[in-house]
């Protein structure tokens, strides 16, 4: 019986994270001009992530216990490897985020993030390239959103 009630101490990421965020979430979205797909579809990947990995719900901004502002900053592209003629074969997308939550207690806190990914350069054809890119960039996000999930769980500790 004194093994059945004790336990390890282990508690999920989601318990942590209600204790700063609440019960329900708005993400609020800054359009990055240059890369507006992005922004969209990093709204999309988070808004996935507060329903999956932070076991919350989805509210209106009048409604929610806590409101989410993600802004990607910046989108770098560095060259990694070239062919014989130097030609770039592939980039390193970097992503710069800004997420910054505010909840109804008052608290308000700001992290700013960064992920990369490389991906492959068609020369022959620059659709490939510009989906390779999207993809990448997408993957990056993902990586930043990793980040705040374990520093909004921090936070909650």
């Amino acid at each position: 019986m004194a093994i059945f009630l004790s336990a390890c101490g282990y508690l999920p990421i989601a318990s942590y994270t209600q204790k700063v965020l609440g019960d329900s979430v708005y993400v609020k979205l800054i359009v990055n001009l240059p890369n507006p797909e992005n922004s969209v579809q990093f709204k999309d990947i988070l808004n996935k992530a507060v329903i999956s990995r932070f076991q919350n719900k989805l509210a209106s901004q009048k409604d929610a216990d806590s409101i989410i502002t993600i802004e990607i900053t910046k989108v770098t592209d560095t060259s990694i490897a070239t062919n014989e003629q130097g030609f770039t074969t592939f980039y390193r997308a970097t992503v710069f985020v800004t997420f910054t939550y505010t909840n109804k207690k008052g608290m308000s806190k700001t992290f700013d993030n960064s992920g990369y990914y490389d991906y492959a350069v068609s020369l022959e054809n620059p659709l490939i390239t510009y989906n390779n890119r999207y993809y990448g960039i997408n993957q990056a996000i993902e990586q930043t959103i990793d980040k705040f999930i374990t520093q909004v769980s921090y936070q909650g500790k």
